[in-house]
């Protein structure tokens, strides 16, 4: 029978974490009398995610989960920036801070920036001295001369970066009622080590695995699954120089299948003693096992390439594999997705939450009420973080054009700066990059030919440009249920509009460039499905509606 429920647990995902008053060489600037490593506003305006307020996000965030009277926190990997040294010690003691002062309890499990295989890594940083100005420091003694050396940026390999996290899930603990790993009850690294053997068979490299089960109260189960994967590259036989491996960023559960295969028959057990226990089970790594874009079309590939997307999205046979291991659902980040995908065969379904990033648009973490039948699901924006002055004024100083603002709408103009200043020319033709920077709406429905004007105003048309419709089809495509606060509702109607009665996802984008738009419109169409989703509700005990056949 079951022990008790539902249990709350909160998740937070890619808090990338960087402590400004960290020491860091003693390179910094000083700011109202404090010396703080900040990154410049160059390296921010139009950057993959926000740095310097990465500590107060997360602060921030376990104000929340406190004052909601939560007591168990998972750090879904990626809880560092880049694995730094000194980022990982800060952490760890404002982890344990949390955990005295207010009783949370953590559970942690490793992303791809938070340590690099058995050796590490040399990290990198530019870290601003004076408005305008930088110092090079590094962890690297062969880097450039004139660049500081510090051990502090050193990315640590396994086990030794996980050695400051060990109290928060990663290592037993006297208290947890269960403990087990894929090999055992013994949390010695050596006891957890494994073969990783390069695809052609060259090179075998000794491993450690950090998953684990944990039972922190009766009946709560949380599998934390090592997704990792630092797969030795052909022909490397070096394990300590960095290109020994291929790049975990874009390996994930893809590479789980060929690389770490003990895992599954581990999950399948863990899955069934849940169930014949009646444990809740909250089953997380830090990498997705579906697409979260449900791009079953495949359009990101026929569209823009083999883009970073593509490269880190899972394959169908991940799915597949988990569901018949008897999965019945997964959290993970990874991609900074708000988003939930399912696949069902009959009466069973696997369901994967896409976790949204602490320090990227959409920046939010997610609550669980999780029972062994049901689990509901909360998400919870960082709406209410006002904007640091003196990071403001640091920036306002080095040139930027624009005036404070709260957190999440400073993350809403960086994504929408990055769309412009990076997808578009990378990812895109360059003759559709030049063609739609004076394009409007108007001029797409006449280009494509087709009629969605359907309660929209002529007007309205061309007063919506292109490139402004454009990210927000990003950003319905990141945000998810998240979007509507960030797109004029005049843009939304009119995305609908097209994406219905224009959107085309069998055409071939190569044939023309209105059958580029219309495959693009497609894309729009499954992201405004995605938004409009009922997201909160994870049902264990029937397949749920919309789910996607295999």
């Amino acid at each position: 029978m079951p022990d008790g429920g539902p249990y709350r647990v909160a998740i937070i995902a890619d808090a990338h974490f960087h402590d400004p008053t960290g020491d860091f060489g003693g390179v910094g600037i000083e700011l109202d009398g404090e010396r703080l490593a900040l990154r410049s506003w160059r390296d921010t305006e139009t950057g993959p995610r926000a740095i310097n307020e990465s500590a107060s996000a997360l602060v921030n965030a376990l104000h929340r989960i406190t004052a909601a009277g939560i007591t168990h926190v998972i750090l879904a990997g990626d809880y560092t920036d880049d694995g730094q040294a000194e980022n990982t010690r800060c952490l760890a003691t404002l982890l344990r801070r949390y955990q005295g002062d207010c009783g949370l309890q953590f559970y942690a499990i490793p992303g791809n920036h938070d340590l690099f295989g058995p050796h590490g890594k040399h990290v990198a940083t530019r870290f601003v001295t004076a408005p305008g100005k930088t110092a090079l420091v590094t962890s690297d003694p062969h880097h450039r001369p004139d660049a500081i050396l510090t051990d502090a940026l050193r990315c640590h390999g396994q086990p030794d970066a996980l050695m400051p996290m060990a109290a928060f899930g990663l290592f037993r603990q006297p208290h947890y009622l269960h403990w087990e790993t894929p090999f055992g009850t013994s949390d010695a690294p050596d006891a957890r080590a494994y073969d990783a053997t390069a695809a052609d068979g060259s090179v075998t490299h000794r491993l450690m695995d950090a998953s684990y089960l944990v039972e922190p109260e009766p009946g709560l189960w949380l599998l934390m699954i090592d997704a990792n994967v630092f797969e030795p590259r052909p022909g490397r036989s070096d394990p300590t120089r960095k290109k020994a491996f291929l790049d975990p960023s874009e390996a994930g559960w893809n590479a789980v299948l060929r690389v770490k295969p003990f895992l599954l028959p581990w999950i399948a057990d863990v899955t069934a003693r849940a169930a014949a226990l009646g444990k809740t089970l909250v089953t997380v790594s830090h990498y997705p096992v579906l697409d979260p874009f449900q791009d079953d079309a495949g359009s990101e590939r026929v569209l823009f390439g083999a883009t970073e997307i593509a490269r880190r999205t899972p394959t169908a046979d991940v799915g597949q594999v988990l569901f018949a291991a008897g999965l019945q659902w997964h959290a993970g980040g990874h991609l900074h997705v708000n988003a939930t995908n399912r696949m069902s065969v009959g009466a069973r379904s696997l369901t994967d939450l896409a976790l949204p990033s602490l320090v990227a648009f959409p920046a939010a973490f997610k609550v669980l009420h999780a029972t062994p039948r049901r689990v509901k699901v909360e998400t919870v924006a960082l709406d209410d973080l006002p904007p640091d002055p003196r990071l403001t004024a640091l920036y306002c100083a080095e040139g930027r054009n624009a005036l404070a603002l709260p957190f999440d709408a400073f993350l809403a103009a960086q994504f929408r700066a990055r769309i412009r200043a990076h997808r578009l020319p990378r990812d895109w033709p360059p003759h559709l990059v030049t063609m739609v920077a004076d394009m409007t709406a108007a001029d797409l429905v006449e280009m494509i030919g087709g009629d969605a004007r359907q309660g929209i105003a002529a007007a309205a048309l061309r007063g919506y440009r292109m490139a402004d419709m454009i990210t927000d089809a990003y950003i319905l495509r990141e945000a998810g249920s998240l979007a509507r606060g960030w797109i004029d509702p005049a843009g939304l109607s009119i995305c609908r509009a097209l994406a219905r009665d224009l959107g085309d996802d069998g055409i071939d984008p190569a044939s023309s460039d209105a059958a580029f738009f219309r495959r693009f419109l497609s894309v729009v169409q499954v992201s405004l499905n995605r938004m409009d989703a009922d997201d909160t509700l994870i049902d264990l005990s029937t397949s749920a509606s919309g789910t996607i056949g295999l």
